[in-house]
């Protein structure tokens, strides 16, 4: 908002509503262009030709519409896919915007159900299990990496992988990503090939008790599967 130039007391000589868009309107004060604000604020404060603001009015004015921004510009990264509260503080922050005010949209869009840390985690086990299985310190470390507390992931296992089928689950997905991985390996000598797949495994974050489960499901040399960790 631009009222340097103009002189006390602020008439609001015209509100019109803005040709590119709508739903923010041009307030003209003394005769001249004074800010632009949107409709809903017009409305709030009552912004009709013929009313006077006083100079603490137009800096509620600035307060409302720097809260607008700020909200719209966390709805539109929100909204856009899912996001972590850490990711969405941290645009905030890129966007120039004071570390309270990336702490009020996080705030804002966790009210609203537009953020959500626990839900964000299941989704993403859920995603990577059908995609491309995967263990748990895996999973647990990609979490981790966005900012998402251990609290909320812990909640996110428990609802995914329930304590009492838990290893049968590691293990299904360890087989399925064994078997798959295999097929890239069949030209290996057998010593290569289960040195590669445990290696693989390993990197997939699977335990080393459910990795020789499975070698002992798909290789054909057994007692290969019996090595020490």
């Amino acid at each position: 908002m631009n009222t340097s130039s103009l002189q006390e007391p602020y008439i609001i000589t015209h509100v019109v509503a803005q040709k590119k868009n709508p739903s923010r309107c041009s307030v003209f004060i003394n005769g001249e262009f004074a800010f632009g604000c949107t409709l809903d604020t017009t409305l709030r404060f009552g912004l009709t030709k013929g009313k006077q603001l006083a100079k603490h009015d137009i800096e509620r004015l600035q307060e409302q519409e720097d809260i607008i921004a700020l909200k719209q510009t966390a709805l539109r990264y929100a909204t856009y896919k899912s996001r972590t509260a850490a990711e969405v503080r941290r645009k905030m922050l890129e966007k120039d915007f004071a570390p309270e005010e990336a702490d009020y949209a996080v705030q804002f869009l966790e009210e609203f159900g537009y953020v959500n840390d626990r839900k964000y985690a299941a989704a993403f086990i859920q995603e990577i299990m059908q995609r491309k299985p995967a263990g748990e310190s895996r999973l647990r470390q990609e979490l981790l990496k966005r900012g998402i507390s251990k609290h909320d992931i812990d909640d996110a296992f428990a609802e995914a992988f329930p304590p009492e089928t838990a290893r049968d689950n590691a293990f299904k997905s360890a087989l399925a990503a064994a078997e798959k991985k295999l097929r890239s390996l069949e030209r290996k000598e057998p010593q290569k090939r289960k040195q590669a797949l445990i290696g693989y495994l390993q990197r997939q974050g699977f335990a080393w008790e459910v990795i020789k489960s499975v070698l002992a499901e798909v290789l054909q040399d057994g007692n290969d599967a019996d090595m020490e960790e």
